[in-house]
């Protein structure tokens, strides 16, 4: 926060110059304090409550805390009801306003999460869900063994919501530093948007479901990159996305067909098909999709656990009455995977696919 809001019809942005005024990569407020983080140090520090700008309610020195579980350099704030939660590198640990007259905030004794956070911008706040009641925080944190994982916290608890592939990823991809998460919620889901700099695609939580999934969009020659969008937000009824490169501001729209101009790929891989070691005869392949679009869907499988696809083979999704999009003879194999891939300026929809498959002896 290095600056504070200034005079003007629509305001305008001043230079916080208060010596006691540290910056900070992250912030919070609660009981009217605002809240920081005193950079690559173990110590957070406060504003006077009701803070308005340092002449009329200054900076306080005193108005300093440390972290006093691990002693590690503090990565972020964050507030969840009326706990303070405060990220250190391996741990986090959790304080309340207690109205004392020298520092206002105390820790919660004896309650801590083993997990810290790798990214200071990737801590996001979570609205009430099915899956969150009273809300929550998300955040992509390590524990001591070092591990990346993406954290989901409630009250004075968090547990890991990244599967395997997830973690996998993410170890895979280096410096974990400068990832960046948005939260924004379209049509009853809330999604938790997670973009790391350098990085072919962005990963996202349903958290509605519990579910996660990829998103990419297309570049001018057709390659996959990740999505222009990198902060999401709900204003005037409508979902908002500012677009990392340009600074332009989007309007989210499930009824928009394409992205900004450009076709939207899509694409879904089905699990492994076994057989029991055996051999099975694949007869029909099926789609439960919304249909009347007229839109090509390319059909590829994997005979050799994902390795390699083969070429595809082709579903429209023509006239209202093609209920079963449906591939026949589909050929032998002891573990297959399948693979659907469909660009198309229309509505559509999976609901779901459908296997015919007989076991042989062999």
């Amino acid at each position: 926060m290095p600056s504070k809001p200034g005079s003007g019809t629509y305001g305008s942005l001043v230079q916080i110059s208060d010596g006691a005024f540290y910056g900070s990569a992250t912030i919070a407020i609660v009981d009217t304090f605002f809240l920081f983080v005193n950079p690559d140090t173990t110590n957070w520090y406060t504003s006077p409550a009701q803070f308005a700008d340092e002449s009329t309610t200054p900076f306080d020195s005193l108005y300093v805390a440390s972290d006093s579980t691990s002693l590690s350099t503090i990565i972020g704030v964050a507030v969840l009801g009326q706990y303070i939660w405060l990220f250190g590198r391996w741990q986090t640990e959790f304080w309340y306003d207690s109205g004392a007259a020298d520092f206002p905030f105390q820790r919660v004794q004896g309650v801590t999460v083993e997990a810290g956070c790798v990214a200071p911008y990737s801590i996001c706040t979570i609205p009430t869900t099915p899956n969150t009641m009273n809300g929550g925080i998300m955040w992509l944190g390590q524990d001591r063994d070092g591990y990346a994982r993406v954290y989901l916290g409630q009250q004075t608890i968090a547990a890991p919501v990244s599967t395997f592939p997830v973690d996998g990823a993410l170890q895979d991809m280096g410096d974990l530093s400068g990832a960046v998460a948005s939260v924004y919620q379209q049509d009853g889901h809330v999604f938790y948007v997670l973009t790391v700099p350098g990085q072919p695609s962005t990963w996202v939580y349903d958290v509605s479901t519990g579910l996660w999934h990829e998103r990419c969009a297309l570049d001018s020659d057709g390659n996959e990159t990740q999505v222009r969008p990198l902060f999401w937000c709900a204003a005037y009824g409508k979902v908002w996305a500012g677009d990392r490169e340009n600074g332009a501001i989007y309007q989210v729209s499930v009824d928009a067909l394409d992205d900004a101009g450009t076709p939207i790929k899509r694409q879904r891989s089905f699990p492994h098909l076994l057989t029991n070691g055996r051999r099975g005869i694949h007869r029909q392949f099926g789609l439960d999709m919304q249909n009347g679009s007229g839109v090509s869907i390319a059909v590829d499988w994997s005979d050799d656990r994902g390795e390699t696809f083969g070429a595809p083979r082709e579903l429209t999704l023509g006239t209202s009455g093609n209920v079963w999009p449906t591939l026949w003879r589909l050929g032998m194999a002891r573990d297959r995977v399948y693979r659907i891939t469909w660009t198309g300026q229309a509505q559509t929809a999976l609901m779901g696919a459908f296997i015919d498959i007989d076991p042989v002896r062999t």
